[in-house]
């Protein structure tokens, strides 16, 4: 985009200077000679005037026959916008509009367009009379006489400012948004470089959350909602990671994290939603309850071939370990949902929490085909469950030969 320049503006000021103190006969003869034209111009442009003077674009006509190629005519619309009066206007210098931040380059471009007698169309940066910046897209083109010659410029501008505006605040816009893409890519970068540790990083965000379990219910509940939110994130991170890689094994890698990170993050949507004013302890009656309904996410709208319920006795555990019993209830559902029913097999999964005396035995037990004879050894999901039931001080057996059983014993009070 180009623009009028601090240059022009200088050159009209030693102009300025050197008009004060010229030889006076000299100065008076010019300056009649140019007073004359001006009112000959006025007097002789008939209609052509009264036409420009009624239009709303901003129009000047210069008189090239005369130094400096002076101005002999605006219009109203021409003083309506940079603020100029027509006498201050009129036998100014053609680039007195240029201001502080013009290009120095449009001048030049201006008067090589004279010199060739060719028109000339660009974009203006001008300075109204009370400094206010314009953007004008300015259009200036020779007049000739009957034989050919040069007699006058005529110049039009239309008032751009807000379209200019538009397109500096959108670039800035643009850059702004660059900047936060690029500062995004990179932490979803860092993020791909230290999923390895993402278990013990969410492992460790579980126990600090854990340590304001003793404070009142305001702060438990902002707590889930927190911790929902963040891991929320780090799936979407995940997801955005797997959409860029084509590695089939990280891909599933990736997945499987983002379902466990799901299964959490729906663990702690449940906390946060609890009614109960003891935010401190969970019913884990409605609780597994309501867990087994939040995972019909795993199966399509009309898939009902699977029958996924509870059954639980009225048992009241402390959030630790009401989580554990989740995460392990969790793993095994989605084990069993994905590898116990094959080819449209029907069956059932039941989740079961019940008191055996001192202690509770959990269990998670399916119908489907079974466990293979030969089992895969340290697969994540076993792993995370063995954890779950050292946590819970409790006792792990698992049974697949004709159907598949989770079982956890653990103790009643915690500690025992």
């Amino acid at each position: 985009m180009n623009e009028l320049g601090p240059r022009a503006l200088t050159q009209g000021r030693k102009r300025e200077h050197v008009e004060l103190e010229p030889d006076p006969e000299s100065t008076d003869a010019d300056q009649g000679r140019a007073e004359d034209r001006i009112k000959d111009f006025q007097r002789g442009g008939g209609p052509f005037v009264a036409a420009v003077e009624a239009t709303r674009m901003p129009m000047v006509v210069t008189d090239p026959t005369v130094d400096e190629n002076p101005i002999v005519y605006v219009n109203q619309s021409f003083t309506d916008l940079f603020g100029y009066s027509r006498e201050e206007a009129l036998g100014q210098n053609y680039f007195f509009l240029a201001g502080p931040d013009t290009d120095p380059e449009v001048e030049q471009l201006i008067r090589a367009a004279m010199m060739a007698d060719e028109p000339l169309d660009l974009e203006v940066r001008l300075r109204a009379k009370d400094g206010r910046e314009v953007w004008a897209a300015q259009f200036v083109s020779p007049v000739h006489d009957d034989h050919g010659r040069v007699i006058q410029h005529f110049a039009s501008f239309l008032d751009i400012t807000r379209r200019v505006r538009a397109e500096h605040r959108t670039r800035r816009l643009n850059e702004v948004l660059e900047s936060r893409v690029k500062e995004r890519t990179q932490e979803l970068q860092n993020e791909l470089n230290r999923r390895h540790a993402m278990e013990g990083v969410l492992t460790e965000s579980v126990r600090e959350k854990d340590k304001l379990l003793g404070q009142r219910s305001v702060l438990l509940h902002e707590v889930n909602h927190r911790a929902k939110n963040s891991i929320a994130m780090a799936i979407s991170m995940l997801r955005l990671q797997m959409a860029r890689q084509g590695d089939p094994g990280v891909s599933e890698a990736l997945e499987n994290a983002i379902q466990r990170l799901d299964h959490l993050a729906r663990i702690h949507e449940l906390l946060y939603r609890q009614d109960s004013n003891d935010v401190q302890t969970v019913d884990m009656a409605s609780y597994l309850t309501e867990l087994c309904l939040n995972f019909a996410h795993l199966r399509s709208p009309e898939d009902h071939r699977i029958e996924l319920v509870s059954d639980a006795d009225d048992i009241t555990l402390d959030v630790d370990r009401a989580i554990n019993v989740a995460l392990i209830a969790g793993e095994a559902i989605t084990n069993a949902l994905k590898h116990a029913f094959p080819d449209k097999r029907r069956g059932a999964v039941r989740v079961g929490l019940h008191q055996e005396g001192d202690a509770v035995l959990l269990s998670i037990e399916d119908n489907g085909v079974g466990l293979p004879a030969t089992r895969r050894a340290g697969s994540m999901g076993m792993r995370l469950i063995e954890g779950m039931a050292r946590s819970l001080n409790g006792t792990l057996t698992v049974d697949g030969d004709r159907r598949t059983r989770i079982a956890v014993r653990f103790p009643a009070k915690p500690g025992s």
